[in-house]
């Protein structure tokens, strides 16, 4: 086998071992008692009267997890202003940020349960994805660029 043909192997190899890699990580997150605390969290602050709820209902702008290493951050996209190439992108304002340890004692998970930090991409998207499935469950919110109450409700 020349040069080529190993070069094709060890990429094979690698796209194996990363997708391999992307599986363990999305199982660590999705089967981690941590992530049921934190989804459980964001989706009471969703709910009629707490303030994820109230904040929407009152800006009529919708709010957006963002996850962070070791935290949840909710917040609300501000247009740019135009005025310069800075300004044309549209920036991410945060309203509130909860810790991973917040939510887990809020939810009563014992001392050393969850996860301190999430340490990749994989594993910030699946909590991510996590998170914003739940909240759509509630009957009264929907997601359009973020979480906003339904009409009429």
């Amino acid at each position: 086998m020349g040069l080529f043909g190993q070069l094709l192997e060890t990429a094979g190899e690698k796209l194996t071992k990363d997708k391999e890699q992307r599986a363990q990580e999305e199982a660590f997150v999705k089967n981690n008692e941590g992530s049921k605390a934190i989804c459980a969290y964001i989706v009471n602050l969703f709910k009629k009267g707490n303030p994820g709820y109230d904040w929407v209902k009152k800006n009529h702008v919708g709010l957006f997890t963002v996850i962070n290493k070791d935290s949840v951050s909710l917040c609300y996209m501000q247009a740019g202003d135009g005025q310069s190439f800075s300004g044309m992108k549209p920036k991410d304002i945060e309203v509130s940020r909860y810790s991973f340890q917040e939510m887990y004692s809020w939810y009563g998970l014992a001392e050393g349960c969850g996860y301190s930090a999430l340490t990749s991409r994989t594993q910030l998207n699946t909590l991510e994805n996590m998170i914003n499935m739940e909240v759509q469950k509630l009957p009264h919110i929907k997601y359009n660029n973020g979480f906003l109450v339904k009409m009429f409700q």
